[in-house]
């Protein structure tokens, strides 16, 4: 015997009933929040690094791994990389080791010229 299907009251999907009008993905996301669960909680169903970002890095690493095993050049390296930047974007704050910037933001970067650093 299968559950009815309704429309459910928060995602407005049509979906099958799992209590007080929602469906299971609402009911259950209801449940969770009203856990109260300690700040710093590591939820295990939604991590940071999910299964497609690590088909990434790990095809990124294998790039490195043959260019290295190829004896490439620090040039045609940063060539390489520059063309598989779009490609990595989605796994960017990972490989960099910080959260990705967007134009917007100003860099932290300080570039000084040479007289600024001979004054000092």
């Amino acid at each position: 015997m299968s559950r009815s299907l309704v429309v459910c009251q928060q995602c407005g999907e049509e979906r099958e009933l799992a209590a007080k009008g929602l469906c299971f993905k609402c009911y259950r996301a209801e449940a969770r929040s009203a856990l109260n669960l300690p700040q710093g909680f590591v939820d295990r169903h939604n991590p940071a690094i999910r299964k497609e970002h690590k088909k990434i890095i790990a095809g990124f690493a294998k790039v490195l791994t043959g260019l290295s095993d190829l004896g490439v050049n620090r040039t045609d390296v940063h060539t390489i990389r520059s063309i598989l930047d779009p490609y990595l974007t989605p796994v960017t704050q990972f490989i960099e080791g910080r959260p990705a910037v967007n134009s917007e933001h100003e860099s932290d970067t300080l570039v000084h010229s040479s007289l600024e650093l001979t004054k000092e």
